[in-house]
């Protein structure tokens, strides 16, 4: 049998594997996550193309440069944030994804911005923005202002419908035979005690060490061998060994 903590890094590592077969993909979203790479030189061609209106790129940006898709379309993982160079090669992709497409041609152009999060989903600011029931000052709790970087919780939060866009985002576009194996596997990892007692109950029978066992032929009594030679009884009064004439 293996300890809880054995069982608990078996458990942690095998979700692993099954979220991130290449680990280098959660390493880079995560050092993306924190230091956003906005890149205008990636979309400057684009920017030249595009009318000034910050509002008039973003709708852009959402309708056709970057068209909305999962994580798990666009990258194969529930998870990742993308550089921009990476964002406009993939042609789709989710809020991170349209969100620094769309910050990298504001600033190709000029014009200032600043990236915003709430709890699962991140946008760009800029002069003009026109708040809506995703994008707002009450739901947001990290972004930068004037060149800072904030963290605070946010003022309107709802655990049911919060609970729900994570499931929607994160659970339900995964594949399916990911979340079979992924279950499957912890079920297996959460069963192996039980597995391994029942497996050790049954060789310890087959071998006939198990109490009920012994206390049929006594604790510690051997076994009979078969066609070995069993001693008589000595009778009462009988001499051992030779007698001498």
């Amino acid at each position: 049998m293996l300890p809880r903590r054995a069982l608990i890094f078996l458990a942690v590592a095998w979700i692993l594997v099954m979220l991130y077969p290449d680990p280098g993909v959660l390493v880079r979203s995560v050092r993306n996550t924190a230091r956003p790479q906005i890149q205008p030189e990636a979309v400057a061609a684009l920017a030249a193309r595009l009318p000034d209106d910050p509002r008039a790129i973003e709708a852009y940006v959402l309708d056709e440069q970057v068209p909305y898709a999962y994580d798990w379309q666009s990258a194969g993982v529930p998870w990742y944030f993308p550089t921009t160079a990476e964002a406009v090669r993939s042609g789709a992709g989710d809020c991170e994804s349209r969100a620094v497409v769309l910050a990298s041609i504001l600033t190709a152009k000029g014009i200032p911005n600043e990236l915003r999060l709430s709890l699962d989903h991140i946008w760009v600011d800029y002069p003009g923005k026109q708040a809506n029931a995703i994008e707002n000052a009450g739901v947001q709790f990290a972004g930068r202002e004037n060149g800072r970087f904030f963290l605070h919780w946010p003022e309107d939060f709802q655990p049911g419908p919060e609970i729900s866009d994570q499931l929607a985002i994160y659970w339900t576009p995964a594949p399916a035979w990911r979340v079979l194996l992924l279950v499957a596997g912890l079920s297996f990892i959460m069963l192996w005690n039980a597995f391994a007692r029942r497996l050790g109950a049954g060789r310890l029978s087959g071998d006939g060490l198990l109490s009920g066992e012994r206390g049929r032929r006594g604790r510690w009594a051997p076994r009979r061998v078969p066609g070995a030679a069993q001693a008589a009884p000595a009778r009462p009064g009988a001499v051992a060994g030779p007698q001498r004439a």
